[in-house]
């Protein structure tokens, strides 16, 4: 027991996660601002486990999972880009019925080089199509890949290429689009504001 933090495990074990969710209790500020100082990220969790367990059930198990062989056991969810209708994750977690049907997604936009129906290099056609078909499909879930959500937050959100990066870069931190599609990327961006409003110096994957 850390007799500071009030955890099971030392500072040394502690440093070895890359998220660390803390719920609410009496000394949640005490506790956050000394994982900050220890150079951590802690991240709280707004609610509680109550709220969270209401809102993702399968996400919680029912009990404590503290073996490594349990924890690559458990099913890996897409991020959640915008909040209970827009993901993004693999093809393998567009494959899988279980995470399907526990986020209630009814479209998904492919966007791998594995099928035939992949984007081309060439996107100047397929993001303003791929964007319109997020919107219709916002109404149940989507899952979709960082180009496309992207060109979506920035064409139904009215965000620049920067401001929707950041965004999705909090939700998604393996987001990390090449160099050549933020360059078309950014011809969007002035096709849709009618000038470029993002430096992409200013866009660090």
């Amino acid at each position: 027991m850390h007799p500071e933090l009030g955890c099971l495990i030392s500072c040394a074990q502690l440093q070895e996660f890359s998220i660390i969710l803390l719920y609410d209790s009496p000394s949640l500020q005490r506790c956050f601002l000394q994982l900050s100082e220890l150079g951590m990220d802690p991240v709280i969790l707004m609610g509680g486990y109550s709220a969270f367990h209401s809102l993702y059930p399968f996400l919680c198990p029912p009990r404590i999972i503290l073996l490594d062989s349990e924890r690559h056991s458990l099913t890996i969810y897409p991020s959640e880009i915008l909040d209970g209708a827009l993901f993004q994750g693999s093809a393998a977690q567009a494959r899988n019925c279980r995470i399907i049907q526990n986020l209630h997604i009814t479209h998904v936009v492919n966007a791998t080089a594995e099928f035939q129906d992949a984007f081309p290099s060439d996107l100047s056609e397929a993001l303003p199509a791929a964007s319109r078909f997020i919107g219709r499909a916002l109404r149940g879930g989507c899952l979709g890949s960082s180009v496309l959500m992207l060109a979506f937050l920035m064409e139904h959100r009215c965000w620049s290429l920067l401001h929707a990066f950041r965004w999705l870069k909090e939700r998604r931190g393996c987001a990390a689009p090449n160099a050549g599609f933020l360059w078309q990327l950014s011809d969007y961006e002035e096709q849709l504001f009618g000038q470029q409003l993002t430096s992409l110096d200013d866009i660090h994957l």
